[in-house]
């Protein structure tokens, strides 16, 4: 009677299997796909690892041009500042010393050519630039 019953059973699953063979295939290459990749998950994490390593690498390297970048424009900034300070003081003194200059070779000019308006007129426009408009 067992020998009936085991035979009883095993054409079941047969019916069951061809009933439902897409399960077991599924299920076998999942099976096969896990035994095939748990092989290689050495190589896999040794290669994310080194990824992981360059990745900060490059970061490290970047942030490191960037904070250098910052630093030579804060001292080009803080030179340029410097200049324009130091030619504001040198323009500033100069600027008063031309005005005396002008004013009193302007006068020069006007005692020289005074009576000689057209005169006056082509050499104040050759000496400081100004045209004579009527």
């Amino acid at each position: 009677m067992t020998w009936l019953t085991i035979l009883l059973h095993y054409r079941k699953a047969l019916v069951w299997c061809k009933h439902h063979w897409k399960i077991l295939a599924i299920a076998l290459w999942t099976l096969i796909v896990f035994v095939i990749a748990r092989k290689n998950v050495g190589a896999y994490k040794k290669v994310l690892d080194t990824t992981i390593d360059s990745y900060n690498k490059e970061v490290e390297v970047l942030q490191n041009s960037h904070d250098a970048e910052l630093q030579k424009r804060n001292e080009v900034i803080r030179k340029h500042s410097e200049s324009i300070d130091r030619l504001e003081k040198e323009y500033s003194g100069s600027k008063d010393e031309l005005d005396v200059e002008k004013r009193s070779r302007y006068l020069e000019l006007l005692s020289l050519y005074g009576s000689d308006p057209d005169g006056i007129n082509e050499i104040l426009e050759r000496e400081f630039g100004f045209k004579h408009v009527e």
